[in-house]
């Protein structure tokens, strides 16, 4: 068995706080650490809080979070956890909602969001580039782009929010590319019947592409939006954790990613769409 144990640490970030939220990271990334997770999901855009709105077009709040960043890389050194958290980067003109992977007081790599909401409350693509398959890159000696991380324990995807509603989004390009687990990172407003929307659509990509999927949510109100947190662990379509809302916090639990890669060999259709996309 290849047991781990994922945890969802729901933040409550506050826009344009980026110190003050990179210490709330950090000790929730000690909270989860103490439980024993092996891989531990923070939210998106955690460093500089959601939505940021125009506040993003100053640089020097772009650049403070990438200093931020490398603090809580350097703060959780010790730890051997794996960090999964939210942070915007700015690269050759563009700036970029992204996923930063964070390990032994190192930044691994920087995945940003490919799809970018521009309807009802959001307005990403306004101030945000997207992100495109197969790009590859290098932002101050720290990959970025469309990759997957290996570990001794599994392989890692991650992604960003708005990518797990397109049911042809990066998830199913990375699962392909040998993703076991792919965390979501989000900050995914409140409104009346979105548990169970988000409930049924991720347990849908988890069984369409055969993998473990941990998705955690922001908690907590910046600019006139409620954050609602909580978050979910579905292996290859089962429940396996739904974390509590309302509420910051960290919630745990242990998945053997055997049963995925055993349940990706049994099942003849995946296989063969997953060669016939390579």
């Amino acid at each position: 068995m290849r047991l781990i144990q994922i945890a969802l640490a729901s933040a409550n970030p506050t826009v344009g706080s980026v110190r003050t939220n990179t210490d709330r990271c950090i000790r929730l990334a000690r909270e989860a650490a103490a439980q024993g997770a092996t891989v531990v999901a923070l939210p998106e855009q955690v460093i500089g809080g959601y939505p940021a709105e125009d506040l993003i077009q100053w640089r020097g709040f772009v650049s403070a979070q990438w200093r931020e960043l490398l603090r809580f890389a350097a703060e959780t050194a010790s730890l051997p956890q794996v960090f999964v958290l939210g942070v915007a980067v700015a690269h050759r003109g563009h700036l970029y909602n992204a996923a930063a992977v964070t390990h032994r007081g190192a930044v691994l790599g920087v995945v940003p969001k490919e799809k970018l909401p521009t309807y009802n409350v959001f307005y990403e693509a306004r101030t945000f580039s997207p992100g495109a398959p197969g790009r590859f890159e290098e932002i101050d000696g720290v990959a970025f782009g469309d990759m997957v991380f290996e570990f001794d324990w599994g392989v890692l995807g991650v992604e960003v929010c708005e990518d797990i509603w397109s049911p042809d989004g990066p998830m199913r390009r990375r699962c392909y590319a040998g993703a076991e687990l792919m965390v979501n990172i989000s900050a995914s407003p409140y409104r009346m019947g979105v548990m169970g929307t988000r409930r049924e659509m991720i347990n849908t990509r988890a069984g369409d592409n055969q993998c473990v999927v941990a998705y955690v949510n922001q908690v907590g109100a910046n600019d006139g939006l409620i954050f609602d947190g909580g978050g979910f662990v579905v292996q290859n379509g089962r429940p396996m954790l739904e974390a509590p809302r309302w509420r910051e916090g960290v919630a745990s639990v242990v998945v053997d990613l055997d049963r995925t890669q055993r349940l990706r060999t049994e099942n003849t259709t995946w296989r063969v769409d997953c060669l016939q996309a390579l």
